[in-house]
């Protein structure tokens, strides 16, 4: 408990706090000069719109303390200040320019020295990495969340429950930790925990307390459990139970060292909030009391948002009420998708999956931390279940390559032909359990080219075809591009049918044997050629219905995938003029085509010719992605579409993106200049791209900081009587996104906007409508995010 450090005042006498909260920061020592130093990118404790509005936000400050090796804090609180600060009476405070944590290197604020990433990993690895308590969240009756700095008081409360959970460990009940090594695996657990920062057990994702107050609702569950038996029977004591786990997830999920601190509203963090397990450099511990009664009430209130879903309404939240239910027919079964056993031939009317993609979840990894918990509540009730240490890995369709380590062949390789041959085998047992007149529908929302065509050719091998699709938001608008990233914010649902032969048998349908690609099973083989118009066509009438209903962006793109995917797969098997059967990417690739053809004659009013290549790329990227950055693959796939260059001319050539880690991004004006992608003097000035002449005219405007050198450049280069040039500025501001708060505004859209109103010869050529002008009159405005 060395390295708790604390303000050494107690409460104010006479008060009564209920303490609600405690928040925690990870430390390690300072090789340089031997200091305990808490780890935190930033130490805003509440910024929350009720704090605001009471000019109450809050936050701690590092208090360096050389003499003692520690750091204190002191609770910064007042109104807010500029940008991100707090006002105080010695001028704004900026919680976030005391980090002592930046992209996995620590800083000591008493030497100032910089603390290694390879620091921090030895010292987690070899003795674990300490813990500091810097604030306490309570209330005084029934006021709202207050803070403060933590006392000696808080820190004996601590010291007992380690005491305690010694004890524990050493007495008859020490069975209720989940002391279980984690095995070794490349995903989930070995970029942040397991191999680098030392936690390589279960129990070790909590703190003492946290663990203890764990262990102790297991407990007495447990002892609820003993007495429900008695007093009401096994079956309601198996649902009761089962419940109990549940809200215990809940528990668990908010009270460990990898649920955060959440500032707006304060509350704590989801461990479970993103698909892996990420320690948090500060996180929460919440008291026993409220933590229970909080998850309680959610816990409550999804059950009866689950009993409203079957069809039984409640009125209230009362346990009275819950007793109450109507009795409704169904029955869920804990089955692998590969082997219905239980189910008999054609006996199913609707199949509902949202399939896994290789190995971007690793759902059975991560159950893990709440599977050995719910162990030890319901092992005994369904022992079916609980039969082993942690979760089957095995037998998931997910791409695993820790599973196939020392085979003498690439893990990455063998993880992925085994998650091929799984999806294969759930698919074609989806087939045998479906009615022929049954309907399967597939959920899929990935922007990777490879998962639709890995997803698609499992489908037809299965036997299915395509018969509808729809896009359906399933995003806040409001909570994309906050990085100005790309991301898609619709699920596209394929609606699935068998397919069946041309002269089927009274037994009913059979899968196509999916070696032989279908050919030479009955089924007529189409030609590719021939295909296409019919593709092209059905992709362009299903892109108005699409937008008609709100779907743009890149989840256009997406939602084309499924009627190119219903034509593809009525007609498979498709072959190439030269006999090959064809893969269900070709499909994508021709449906990319429809949709940016689609688009650019949408934007433009007219045909594309006279644009070039590079500017209906580079107007299609913003119309499509919507922000600055996106997926490499994405703008290659944009690339093939538009045809007449190969996509790492984009970055070698023209200077028009950058590129890292399978992601890129659309340089500005500014750094194209500085790279020399094209020069801004109108003697050396050559119009070779639409797109090189609006950024020649914004890299001016934004250097000058006047409309005339902008003028003068228009003029000498007569591109202001270039129909074409005009032509481009007109669509560049209708697919560059607009961003109503000024502060983030896209430069290359603020520019273009700014020289239009301000300049006269502009507006004379470029019809363009202000988001002021199309909020007053109703009228949509192309590209708003917000």
């Amino acid at each position: 408990m060395g390295d708790l450090g604390a303000a050494p005042q107690p409460p104010t006498l006479g008060e009564k706090e209920r303490i609600q909260n405690y928040l925690w920061a990870h430390t390690v020592q300072c090789p340089h000069c031997e200091s305990t130093v808490p780890l935190s990118p930033n130490w805003w404790i509440d910024r929350s719109l009720g704090a605001i509005k009471k000019g109450a936000i809050c936050a701690v400050k590092p208090v360096p303390n050389l003499a003692e090796k520690r750091v204190d804090f002191e609770l910064i609180k007042g109104k807010k200040g500029k940008g991100n600060t707090i006002q105080t009476p010695d001028g704004d405070f900026d919680p976030n320019d005391f980090s002592t944590m930046s992209r996995g290197v620590g800083k000591c604020p008493n030497c100032e020295s910089v603390i290694e990433d390879s620091v921090i990993k030895k010292q987690a690895q070899d003795i674990g990495l300490g813990h500091q308590l810097y604030a306490v969240a309570f209330k005084k009756n029934q006021g709202t969340l207050e803070f403060r700095i933590a006392n000696n008081i808080d820190l004996q409360g601590f010291e007992l429950a380690e005491k305690r959970l010694r004890e524990l460990e050493n007495s008859d009940s020490s069975y209720l930790i989940p002391d279980i090594h984690i095995p070794y695996s490349n995903r989930v657990y070995e970029r942040d925990c397991v191999d680098q920062l030392g936690l390589t057990n279960w129990k070790v994702f909590f703190n003492s307390r946290q663990l203890l107050t764990l262990v102790t609702y297991v407990e007495i569950i447990n002892e609820a459990k003993e007495k429900m038996r008695a007093e009401l029977g096994e079956e309601k004591t198996r649902a009761i139970a089962t419940y109990l786990a549940c809200l215990l997830d809940r528990c668990i999920d908010h009270n460990c060292r990898l649920s955060g601190w959440k500032i707006n509203p304060a509350f704590p963090a989801r461990a479970s909030a993103s698909h892996s397990l990420n320690l948090m450099w500060n996180y929460c511990e919440s008291t026993p009391r409220w933590l229970w009664d909080t998850c309680s009430f959610s816990t409550v209130d999804g059950y009866i948002k689950l009993c409203e879903l079957l069809g039984t309404k409640i009125n209230s939240s009362s346990f009275q009420s819950l007793e109450t239910h109507t009795e409704k027919s169904f029955h869920i079964e804990n089955a692998s998708a590969d082997s219905l056993y239980h189910l008999p031939d054609q006996s199913i009317d609707a199949v509902v999956t949202d399939p896994p993609y290789y190995s971007t979840i690793q759902y059975a990894e991560l159950s893990d931390f709440f599977y050995v918990w719910q162990k030890r509540i319901l092992s005994d009730i369904f022992p079916e279940l609980y039969y082993s240490e942690l979760t089957d890995k095995d037998r998931e369709a997910v791409a695993n390559p820790s599973r196939f380590r020392a085979m003498g062949i690439s893990p990455k390789d063998l993880a992925d032909q085994d998650y091929e041959a799984k999806m294969q085998m759930a698919f074609s047992e989806y087939y045998r359990v479906l009615k022929d007149n049954g309907v399967m529908t597939v959920q899929f929302n990935h922007k990777d080219s490879g998962a639709w065509d890995v997803l698609a050719q499992s489908l037809i091998n299965a036997g299915f075809e395509i018969t509808a699709s729809w896009a359906v938001s399933t995003e806040n608008p409001q909570n994309l591009h906050q990085a100005q990233k790309n991301s898609v914010s619709s699920t596209v649902l394929l609606v699935c049918r068998k397919r069946l032969p041309p002269n089927p048998q009274s037994g009913g349908s059979m899968p196509p044997d999916p070696q032989s690609g279908g050919i030479g099973s009955g089924a007529e083989n189409a030609w590719w050629d021939d295909i296409r118009p019919e593709l092209n066509n059905l992709v362009t009438q299903r892109a108005e219905e699409f937008e008609a209903n709100g779907i743009t962006g890149i989840d256009l793109y997406l939602s084309a995938f499924g009627p190119a995917l219903s034509v593809f797969s009525r007609r498979w098997p498709v072959l190439d003029s030269s006999g090959i059967a064809m893969r269900p990417e070709a499909a994508f690739e021709e449906a990319r085509k429809a949709i940016s053809h689609y688009r650019l004659n949408k934007l433009l009013n007219q045909e594309t010719s006279g644009f070039d290549a590079l500017t209906q790329w580079y107007i299609l990227a913003w119309d499509s992605f919507r922000a600055r950055e996106f997926s490499f693959d994405e703008a290659r796939q944009l690339a093939i579409a538009v045809g007449g260059f190969d996509i790492n001319d984009l970055k070698n050539s023209h200077k028009l993106i950058s590129a890292k880690s399978g992601t890129c991004s659309l340089l500005t004006p500014t750094q194209r200049l500085k790279k020399r992608a094209f020069s801004v003097s109108p003697t050396d000035f050559s119009l070779t791209s639409l797109v090189d002449g609006l950024h020649a005219v914004i890299a001016i405007y934004q250097e000058e900081q006047s409309i005339e050198p902008v003028r003068q450049f228009l003029k000498k280069t007569e591109l202001l009587s270039n129909d074409q040039f005009m032509r481009a500025w007109e669509v560049a501001l209708k697919a560059i996104p607009h961003i109503g708060d000024e502060k983030k505004r896209l430069p290359e859209e603020k520019a273009l906007a700014d020289l239009w109103l301000a300049m006269d010869e502009i507006k004379a050529k470029v019809r363009y409508v202000t988001p002021e002008d199309a909020e007053g009159s109703g009228q949509a405005v192309q590209g708003s995010l917000f």
